[in-house]
């Protein structure tokens, strides 16, 4: 299992989010709170379907404008 935390990038379907919120540790299976990046939509996935996206030193998350 991936370590996943709020705020990290992720790739699910294909598509480029950030986690905005994960269940407890001991839940099974995990849910994540996934924002797109593209349009601000909010889903919820299991943290096995992502994907982490290594951290380049980019500007914070969010600050898309």
């Amino acid at each position: 299992m991936v370590d996943i935390h709020v705020g990290a990038r992720v790739t699910h379907d294909g598509r480029l989010f950030v986690v905005r919120g994960v269940s407890p540790m001991s839940s099974s299976p995990r849910r994540v709170l996934l924002e797109d990046l593209e349009t601000h939509a909010l889903v919820e996935a299991t943290a096995d379907e992502l994907t982490p996206v290594p951290d380049d030193g980019e500007a914070a998350v969010g600050n898309s404008e």
